[in-house]
C-alpha cells in the first residue's frame, strides 16, 4: 500500500539561520515572506551543530514545512479561466459546449500563455465545473493509468503477463493498493502529479504482486523496478496534499 500518511526521509535543503536574544536554548522554526525556512537558533550554536540539529530534527521540520505550504494553500476555483493541476502542470481551463470540435476551437490570449485544459461543460455554474472536471480526471486516469500499467509491468518478471485488474478510486489517505487478490486501486487525484510520481505508484503495487508487504525483499524489487523510488516517494510526501485539493 503507497500511503499519504509516512515519515519524511531527509529534511530541507535550504535554510536561513538567524538569532534573537530570548532563543538561549532550543531551534525554533518559522518562515519568512517567501515561504523559506528559517531557523532560530541560540547565538551560541556552531555551524555543525545547527546542521546535526536539523539531521536529527528532519521529520519535524518536513512536518513544519508541509502544515506551511498547506495552510497558504489558496481555495480552488471552477471557473472559466481557474488553474487546476494535470499530470504535474498547472492548466487554464477552457470550457466549452459537449460535443465541440476541440481543433476547431478559436485561440484566445487565455489560451496563448499556459497549457489549456478543453473541459466539456455546458454551464459556468462553479459546481457544475467541478463536477466536469473531476469526470475529465477520471476519464483520463483510466485510460491513462492503465496503459502505464501494462507498460511497467512488462518490465516486472514476477507478472506472469496476465491481465491486472485496475480500478480507480478517489481515495483521501492512499494512493494505491494492491489486494490479496492482485487488484491494484490507484487513487484518481495521481492525475495530477507529475507522468514519473504516477510511474512509481504503479510500480511500487506491483511489487506487492510479489510481496504483500514491506520487507527488504519488497523493497529490492521495487529498486530493481525503479532505482528512484526514494526521490519520487519524498517528493509525493512534500507535495500529495496539492494533489489532493478539491
Amino acid at each position: 500500500m503507497f500511503n499519504l500518511k509516512r515519515k519524511s526521509d531527509k529534511g530541507p535543503v535550504d535554510y536561513t539561520v538567524v538569532h534573537r536574544p530570548r532563543v538561549t536554548k532550543r531551534m525554533h522554526l518559522e518562515l519568512d515572506g517567501d515561504g523559506g525556512l528559517v531557523l532560530v537558533t541560540p547565538k551560541s550554536w556552531s555551524r555543525a551543530l545547527i546542521k546535526k540539529t536539523v539531521a536529527q530534527n528532519s521529520q519535524q521540520i518536513s512536518r513544519f514545512m508541509a502544515r506551511a505550504a498547506k495552510q497558504q494553500l489558496q481555495p480552488l476555483q471552477y471557473r472559466l479561466g481557474a488553474q487546476h493541476l494535470y499530470l504535474g502542470q498547472p492548466t487554464t481551463l477552457l470550457l466549452i459546449k459537449p460535443g465541440t470540435p476541440v481543433s476547431h476551437l478559436p485561440l484566445t490570449d487565455l489560451a496563448g500563455s499556459a497549457n489549456v485544459l478543453n473541459l466539456p461543460c455546458g454551464s459556468s455554474d462553479p459546481a457544475i465545473v467541478k463536477q466536469a472536471l473531476q469526470r475529465y480526471y477520471r476519464q483520463q486516469a483510466t485510460h491513462l493509468f492503465g496503459d502505464r500499467l501494462k507498460l511497467i509491468a512488462e518490465r516486472a518478471h514476477w507478472v506472469q503477463h496476465a491481465e491486472i485488474p485496475l480500478s480507480i478510486r478517489r481515495m483521501k489517505r492512499t494512493w494505491g493498493n494492491c489486494s490479496s487478490s492482485g487488484k491494484i486501486k490507484l487513487n484518481v487525484h495521481l492525475i495530477k502529479a507529475p507522468l514519473e510520481i504516477v510511474d512509481s505508484v504503479i510500480a511500487h503495487e506491483l511489487c506487492h504482486l510479489k510481496e504483500m508487504n514491506h520487507s527488504k525483499r519488497f523493497y529490492a524489487l521495487l529498486q530493481e523496478l525503479n532505482p528512484d523510488w526514494l526521490m519520487h516517494r519524498a517528493f509525493l510526501r512534500a507535495n500529495g496534499f496539492r494533489y489532493l485539493q478539491e
